[in-house]
């Protein structure tokens, strides 16, 4: 089943998550007040709206308490993406990934109600619209416009193998380069298992990447 979003903001660093979610097959809805924003995104992204988001009534009306996921992309107005977080949170969505222009406004957000607080100048909109758009991409590093290094969650159903036996580096081309057991990082050999609840660090192509994320937590269900 694919996972839900609505993107609110669409200057550079939101157009960007939205296109990101969009290429990644992910059902989004994007709003921006701006007009001119909303006819520069629909080119791309069909599912555009001109909308006020510190309306309650507005979110309302586009279904955002139904979403899965949203992210507050606003810049350069306080309190406009103040206002929306907490209208988002009133709704009762239960992921809400806000951008704030200053690392001090992180606590400050929190407390609003966001699950998660981006600085764009920290942390690209590509690598954010990876990581949001898996609930199991625990980090995600964009290497080139390709490639990437992935920490990626292993389900608790999930029944131990070893990498031999799972052989990712032959049906998905991507390199296991670690796993954190229990807290504890290491380089692993061939032989050594893959369980549930470790997490496991891999270098590859970023959509091979997603295949083995797949692979991986389909096991699990």
């Amino acid at each position: 089943m694919r996972k839900s979003f609505i993107v609110i903001g669409l200057g550079r660093f939101g157009l960007s998550v939205a296109k990101t979610l969009a290429n990644l097959n992910c059902d989004i809805l994007c709003m921006d007040i701006s007009e001119e924003c909303v006819r520069d995104a629909i080119t791309e992204i069909p599912q555009c709206v001109i909308g006020d988001s510190t309306k309650l009534a507005t979110l309302k009306e586009v279904g955002a308490g139904s979403i899965d996921h949203a992210v507050v992309a606003i810049g350069n107005n306080l309190a406009a993406s103040i206002l929306t977080t907490m209208n988002l949170k009133t709704l009762g969505v239960k992921k809400i990934t806000v951008r704030a222009d200053r690392p001090n406004y992180y606590q400050m957000y929190k407390m609003l109600g966001a699950t998660s607080v981006i600085v764009p100048e920290e942390a690209s909109a590509v690598s954010l619209a990876n990581q949001i758009a898996s609930d199991a991409i625990l980090d995600y590093y964009s290497v080139d416009e390709n490639y990437a290094m992935v920490k990626i969650a292993v389900g608790e159903k999930f029944e131990a193998r070893s990498l031999v036996d799972l052989d990712l580096r032959n049906r998905f081309d991507v390199n296991i380069v670690g796993i954190i057991h229990n807290g504890q990082f290491y380089i692993p050999r061939g032989t050594d298992l893959l369980q549930a609840n470790d997490i496991v660090v891999t270098v590859g192509t970023k959509l091979k990447i997603r295949k083995v994320d797949a692979f991986i937590n389909q096991e699990a269900k």
